[in-house]
Formats: C-alpha cells, sequence, structure tokens
C-alpha cells in the first residue's frame, strides 16, 4: 500500500482534532506514522494488538503518532523514550520485526525559510522515502515493559509506594523505585 493523498488528508484531519491545530510536526508526523505502518503491513484506522511503538521525541510528533496507530501508553503499546530525536521505532511483536524510522533531512528547508503553511505543503507534496530514513532494528525491551498484564509488583522500601512491571532497581536486595534510586521531577513541601 502506499500513502495516497485521500489516506493522508484522512488521516492528518484526525490528528489535527486531536492535538488542536496544524503545524509541521503532526504534518509530518502523520506521514512518518502512515510510513511505519505501511512498511510492517499494518491497516490504517485499526488497533493492532501486536504493534508497539517507541517514540524517541514529546513534541507535536507524539500526538500524530498516537492518533495514526491507535496505539497508546495506557495499552503499553506507546513507549516513551525521551530521547530528544525525530526518530520512531515500529515493533511488530508477532514476528519480532522491527523498524525505526528517522528525520533524513525532512526538517531542513532546502534554501529559503519556510512558513508554516509551505511546511506543512512539503510534507503534504514529498513522497516518505524522500523524508525518512528507515532502519531495521532489534529491539531491547524487558518482557515486562510489553503490553498485557501487569508482571509485577513491589514496594519500595524507601518511600512505601507499590511500582509495577520491573520499574525498580535493586539497592542491597531491596526494591528500590526510580524516583528514590535516581532523583524526581518533583519534591515534596511539608504542610
Amino acid at each position: 500500500m502506499m500513502i495516497t493523498k485521500e489516506a493522508y488528508e484522512e488521516q492528518l484531519a484526525k490528528v489535527k482534532e486531536y492535538h488542536g491545530e496544524l503545524c509541521g510536526g503532526i504534518a509530518i508526523g502523520t506521514k512518518l506514522a502512515m510510513y511505519g505502518m505501511d512498511l510492517l503491513g499494518f491497516e490504517l484506522n485499526k488497533r493492532h494488538k501486536n504493534l508497539v511503538v517507541f517514540l524517541e521525541i514529546d513534541r507535536c510528533m507524539a500526538d500524530a503518532v498516537l492518533v495514526v496507530t491507535n496505539c497508546s501508553m495506557g495499552k503499553r503499546a506507546l513507549k516513551q523514550m525521551n530521547y530528544g530525536k525525530f526518530a520512531v521505532t515500529f515493533c511488530n511483536m508477532d514476528t519480532g520485526e522491527a523498524i525505526r524510522i528517522c528525520d533524513d533531512d525532512a526538517n531542513k528547508p532546502k534554501g529559503k525559510k519556510e512558513t508554516k503553511d509551505e511546511l506543512v505543503a512539503r510534507f503534504r507534496e514529498t513522497p516518505a522515502e524522500e523524508l525518512f530514513k528507515v532502519q531495521k532494528v532489534r529491539v531491547f525491551a524487558p518482557e515486562p515493559q510489553w503490553p498485557g498484564a501487569k508482571h509485577t509488583s513491589v514496594f519500595c522500601s524507601v518511600c512505601g509506594e507499590k511500582v509495577t512491571d520491573d520499574h525498580h532497581v535493586l539497592r542491597g536486595g531491596k526494591p528500590v523505585c526510580i524516583s528514590c534510586a535516581n532523583g524526581s521531577y518533583y519534591e515534596l513541601i511539608e504542610e
């Protein structure tokens, strides 16, 4: 299946509605997500229990990938890697096949500075093969990180909070949550 203009416009409209506006990130993210699904043989507009997607960025593009793939964090099929890179890995759990698609000069205009409309138009018109680099990859994610029922449950020996799916480390043989072990994004305020 090739990415048709009609299919692209349909997906882009869905993403725009979800995201709240049309911008370069969702225009290129929509095409990237469609391309990844196409290359692994997944149909659009369906939820695929065997598809897991690893996002390497937390910008507008992430909303496009979520909407187009129908993968979500709640279903444990959308993984946020937070590398700050314009790249996404699509993995078929049934076959083990995985591809990583990254920006291959997609965000580098040729010549002059582009307006938002020019950027969106370029992403709309340029074939995916010219926008992205595709790499075959092997995904290293431990079994508890894959979709399905929770695999483990422990209580942090420092804060006492429950930690699921091996999101802890062992310190002195005791389970410690990641935020107690490595520092957290928040600080408790005592009242």
